[in-house]
């Protein structure tokens, strides 16, 4: 690549290099055996830098060879990690008291003054990665760059935090060793039940690093913690500013909501009485705080008889289990450093959890530890209060039965779940989808090819399509090869897929361009009447961001979907919208830079140079025009003809 002399910069000040994440620690040895481990501080924790090999007794080398061990450390079943008889793999430990006589000596597989890490430790890790980690993905910031096994859609592991994951492999009851070089798995303290307990893992073909509900016959990794919590030496940056609602008219009352995505949802909990309808414990003022508990019955079907869908006011509705699916999705895009549960609860209301962070109410969603009332029949008819709550859905399940996604305290995940009809959740309602006659005025394009519509942006005497082309030509993509993507960023094309070009055009293209096969408004897959972005297109657009005096890149980002950065001055000023649709390599087909990055071809390329495009990232308020030779998959976006 070679950068074009055009370059539009703000001269706002550049952002410094950041700092060096690996803060290494003394090394530790282990007085029990003399190894000695490296160790690393990350965020406030410091952590053993290697997988422990100190050999509790029945514990494994992968393959049973000695050699394994001293590589990748031993691999332990949960009840060897916890240093306890194999009973408790099969036995909850919820009824030991430590505290106890016998237990005052107890001591994990982990050295003195060091601990086996409970779940929220390696939540906790999961988050300070997530938020100060340059690679895409925490898994990629944590793996090791050696041993692992390649996987061309996913790169190497940066180990930039000093973690130096090695892929361990497991081992498995019945299946025995398996996925070594492919897999990593660490044990935390935090069982679920009788059987089962949580470890974290990573995979050779994923970038992300994920909570597992493991049997605790499994055999995995322990990475030791220390029990001592450090000054930050690099603070994370701060949850999301706190979002400002908006205030809305509905049937005469002031309401409050927000906007995620493209929803936009009440704020609080639903407050109407209606039959059916509980306060917490019979109480009013839980009603005032909580909002009001719903059976399914009184939720969807209290204003039948008045031809309405649900309990919710005009022009809005109780959600499908759909309309959860996509928050769900939306926040898993938006910010993997956190689960979506931790980003939809509140800052209060929330009792803490060893199992969980606790909430950060991120995108304003302010879900309340409401609770539940269970059917009338059961001895306490309420629970969860300050641990739980729920949100009805519209769907059914059976004739006793509906779904419901759940937000408990202990766990960092939204989770879809059923429920009885005659328990009683809260309800929060969603505002109606505008008609597509709302959405798109007499300006908007339509495209007869796909029935695809599209905003408009005039600038200057230039009209610009305000959203990515997702017009389906053969050759392009959608990012991870996921619909849901070119549904909400639009498809990627490489160049000669978007030009409608041989593929070889870049590299042998003398002849076609003397012949005319790039003209002046090139339709290339643009609809009729419609062209491929010329560079001094590309250049007014710029020029017209810059006049509105509210910076360059941030007045032509969307203020939705921009992942890491500083999104409090993404302000879409200028009405183009760019969505950070990341890109899709040609060497390896990998897919990056979902959040962080929007690309966008233009016309010009061939005859000896690269393909031109132009592009704005996450971090910086520039807006760059770079060549490209290597036919990776861009966004595109297309321009009005004026002849």
């Amino acid at each position: 690549m070679k950068i074009q002399a055009f370059l539009l910069v703000m001269l706002l000040g550049g952002a410094g290099l950041a700092s060096a994440h690996v803060l290494k620690m003394p090394d530790f040895k282990d007085k029990r055996d003399g190894r000695v481990y490296k160790t690393v501080q990350i965020g406030n924790q410091r952590w053993f830098a290697e997988n422990l090999r100190f050999n509790v007794k029945g514990s494994w080398c992968y393959d049973s060879r000695d050699y394994n061990c001293e590589t990748y450390g031993r691999l332990y079943n949960w009840a060897m990690a916890m240093r306890l008889v194999d009973f408790y793999n099969n036995h909850s430990i919820a009824n030991i008291d430590f505290t106890q006589k016998d237990w005052k000596t107890y001591h994990d597989a982990c050295p003195a003054g060091w601990r086996l890490p409970a779940n929220k430790d390696w939540v906790t890790l999961k988050r300070y990665v997530g938020r100060i980690g340059k690679s895409d993905g925490v898994g990629l910031s944590l793996k090791s760059p050696e041993l692992w096994e390649k996987e061309l859609r996913v790169p190497a592991g940066s180990d930039e935090f000093g973690f130096n994951a090695l892929p361990a492999g497991v081992r498995n009851e019945y299946t025995g060793f398996m996925d070594l070089k492919s897999s990593a798995q660490f044990w935390s303290s935090s069982e679920i039940d009788n059987v089962g307990a949580i470890y974290w893992g990573l995979l050779y073909d994923s970038r992300s690093f994920d909570k597992i509900y493991a049997s605790k016959d499994d055999g995995a990794s322990i990475r030791c913690i220390e029990n001592k919590v450090y000054p930050f030496r690099e603070p994370p940056p701060p949850p999301r500013s706190k979002v400002i609602p908006q205030v809305v008219n509905v049937q005469n009352k002031a309401v409050l909501t927000i906007h995620i995505g493209d929803q936009v949802w009440m704020v609080n909990n639903l407050n109407v009485k209606v039959p059916g309808s509980y306060c917490y414990d019979d109480r009013e003022e839980n009603c005032e705080r909580f909002g009001r508990l719903y059976t399914w019955e009184a939720a969807t079907n209290i204003t039948k008889a008045a031809k309405m869908k649900d309990v919710c006011p005009n022009g809005w509705h109780v959600p499908t289990s759909l309309d959860f699916y996509r928050l769900n999705i939306y926040l898993k895009d938006i910010d993997d450093a956190v689960g979506v549960g931790t980003n939809l609860r509140a800052r209060e209301t929330w009792m803490e959890s060893d199992l969980a962070l606790m909430g950060e109410n991120g995108f304003g969603f302010t879900a309340l530890a409401s609770g539940v009332r269970d059917s009338a029949d059961t001895v306490s008819a309420y629970s969860g209060i300050g641990t739980f709550t729920g949100f009805w859905t519209v769907n059914e399940l059976d004739s006793s039965r509906a779904i419901v996604w759940t937000l408990p305290n202990n766990n960092d995940d939204f989770v879809m779940d059923s429920s009885l009809k005659n328990k009683a959740y809260p309800v929060r309602c969603l505002m109606n989808p505008p008609d597509i006659d709302e959405i798109y005025d007499s300006t908007s394009i339509y495209d007869k090819r796909d029935d695809n519509r599209y905003k408009t942006l005039a600038v200057g005497e230039d009209v610009w399509m305000a959203e990515n082309l997702r017009f389906a030509a053969p050759g392009s993509f959608c990012y991870e090869d996921k619909d849901i993507r070119c549904r909400n960023y639009g498809r990627l094309y490489p160049w000669h897929v978007a030009m409608r070009l041989p593929e070889d055009f870049i590299e042998n293209s003398l002849d076609s361009v003397s012949q005319g096969a790039v003209v002046e408004e090139h339709q290339g897959i643009c609809p009729d009447g419609w062209h491929i972005p010329r560079q001094e297109e590309w250049m007014r657009l710029g020029q017209f961001a810059i006049n509105k005096r509210k910076g360059l890149a941030a007045a032509l980002k969307s203020r939705e979907g921009w992942a890491q950065g500083d999104m409090t001055k993404n302000n879409n000023a200028s009405g183009f919208n760019a969505l950070p649709a990341g890109i899709r390599f040609r060497n390896d087909g990998e897919y990056t830079e979902l959040g962080t990055s929007a690309y966008f071809w233009a016309a010009e390329g061939g005859g000896g140079s690269g393909a031109a495009y132009w592009y704005v990232v996450n971090s910086k308020d520039d807006f760059k025009n770079e060549e490209d030779f290597d036919g990776n998959a861009y966004s595109l976006r297309c321009v009005k003809n004026k002849k």
